[in-house]
C-alpha cells in the first residue's frame, strides 16, 4: 500500500470513527437508519483491514474497499449531523413562537419579523400542506412551520391573520380566501 493511500485510509477511518461515536452519543434516536448504514460500512472497512493483513493477493481490492466504505460511512455521518442540526434549528424557531403567551406578544413579534424580513406561517392539522409551504417560501420568502394537531388555535391564528393581512396589502394576495 502506498504511504499516501495508507495515511488517507487512516485519516478517513479515524475521522469516521469519531463521527460515529459522536452520532451514537449526541443523536441517540435521530437518524437511526443513517447511523446503522454508516456503522455497517465502517465495520466492513475494519474487516477489510484485518483481511488485508491475512490474504496478500486481495490487498489491492481491499485497499479500494476500505477507502470506499470508510469514505461513505464518513459522508453519511456528516450528513446525519447536518440533518440533526437543521431539525433542531427548525424546532427552536417553532418553539420560540409557542412561548409567546398572548396575541399582543405575537403582534409585536410579527412587527419584528416583518422588519427583519423573517415572516413565518404556522400550519396545523393532521398533515402539513407541503404545497402551501413551498408556495409561501418561493413566492413570498415566508417560512412555514407545521404545528401538529394540538395547537392553541387563537394564538396561531392571530399571527397567521397578520401574515394574511400583510400579503393582501403588499402583494394583493391572500393565503386564506
Amino acid at each position: 500500500m502506498k504511504p499516501k493511500t495508507k495515511y488517507l485510509i487512516i485519516l478517513i477511518g479515524v475521522t469516521g470513527l469519531a463521527f460515529l461515536i459522536y452520532n451514537s452519543i449526541k443523536m441517540m434516536y435521530w437518524g437511526i437508519q443513517y447511523q446503522m448504514i454508516a456503522k455497517v460500512l465502517y465495520i466492513i472497512g475494519v474487516a477489510g483491514l484485518f483481511i488485508y493483513f491475512l490474504i496478500k493477493k486481495w490487498r489491492k481490492i481491499l485497499t479500494k474497499t476500505m477507502l470506499l466504505t470508510f469514505s461513505i460511512s464518513l459522508a453519511i455521518s456528516v450528513y446525519s449531523i447536518y440533518q440533526f442540526y437543521q431539525w433542531n434549528n427548525y424546532l427552536k424557531k417553532r418553539n420560540e413562537y409557542s412561548q409567546i403567551k398572548t396575541c399582543e406578544g405575537l403582534k409585536e413579534r410579527f412587527a419584528l419579523d416583518l422588519e427583519n424580513n423573517e415572516i413565518k406561517y404556522f400550519l396545523f392539522g393532521m398533515g402539513t400542506d407541503i404545497d402551501l409551504a413551498k408556495k409561501l417560501k418561493k413566492k413570498y420568502d415566508i417560512e412555514s412551520f407545521g404545528m401538529g394537531c394540538i395547537v392553541d388555535f387563537k394564538k396561531v391564528n392571530c399571527y397567521n391573520k397578520l401574515v394574511n393581512e400583510h400579503l393582501k396589502e403588499k402583494h394583493n394576495d391572500s393565503i386564506v380566501d
